[in-house]
């Protein structure tokens, strides 16, 4: 039977949701470190997104610049994400950890009980607001649990019960459809998208040149769509 690279799976969503190019960049040196090192090595992924920084970086967000042009200049890392932080008046609860991150959905030996964990770090990389990490963990344990086989509304259910996620869910289920960057607006509107049944296109068109919740949209929706072949082929549908 052929075998399914997920890691590549959920680029290919990021790749057709993304209308500029700067998460699918990111999400693949992501990708690229969490592969070469069988896990997630956060030196190492500084390390590469500090190296494409210097070389020919775009469409990063304003965040993730702002941190890595400190970085650049010699400032201690964890320094430069805070002082970040304070400059942006606190507010670093945007969506490129969601976007960039979502192939650790796709690492399966990383176990699933250990991604909360890993997108909340990843996400502290750059963005210092725990709602930043907290947000991507929701993406990446929604994208782990239809990999693993688990309905759409199944794997909200779980995501919603988790201990560690509760408090975000609920703070997801009061944000607003908007195609601003704040990480819960981005997600609420995805899921929007995806509970209506509408169309990457919608989903883009929606998203326009801000380019948020599409990316997250179309890698949920590649997640679904190789859950249901993954069941086909066993025999369950």
């Amino acid at each position: 039977m052929f075998k399914i690279n997920y890691c590549d799976l959920i680029l290919d969503g990021i790749k057709e949701g993304d209308q500029i190019g700067g998460p699918y960049q990111l999400a693949k040196i992501f990708s690229n470190s969490l592969e070469l090192n069988n896990g997630y090595i956060e030196d190492d992924l500084r390390k590469r997104y500090l190296d494409w920084w210097k070389a020919d970086a775009f469409d990063t967000g304003p965040t993730y610049a702002s941190v890595f042009n400190k970085i650049e200049k010699g400032m201690e890392p964890q320094v430069a994400v805070k002082k970040v932080h304070e400059e942006f008046g606190f507010n670093t609860a945007g969506c490129g950890p969601a976007h960039r991150a979502t192939p650790l959905a796709g690492m399966f030996n990383i176990p699933t009980d250990q991604l909360i964990t890993l997108a909340k770090k990843e996400a502290r990389i750059t963005h210092y607001d725990v709602d930043a990490g907290n947000g991507s963990a929701i993406v990446i344990m929604l994208c782990r649990y239809l990999l693993e086989g688990k309905s759409y509304y199944d794997a909200q259910n779980l995501v919603s019960n988790d201990k560690d996620l509760k408090d975000s869910w609920i703070k997801l289920q009061k944000a607003e459809l908007k195609p601003d960057g704040y990480i819960y607006n981005v997600i609420f509107s995805a899921l929007h998208f995806v509970k209506e049944e509408k169309t990457l296109a919608d989903a883009i068109k929606f998203s326009g040149k801000a380019n948020y919740c599409s990316i997250i949209f179309s890698v949920l929706k590649k997640c679904m769509t190789i859950n249901s072949y993954e069941r086909m082929q066993d025999g369950y549908i």
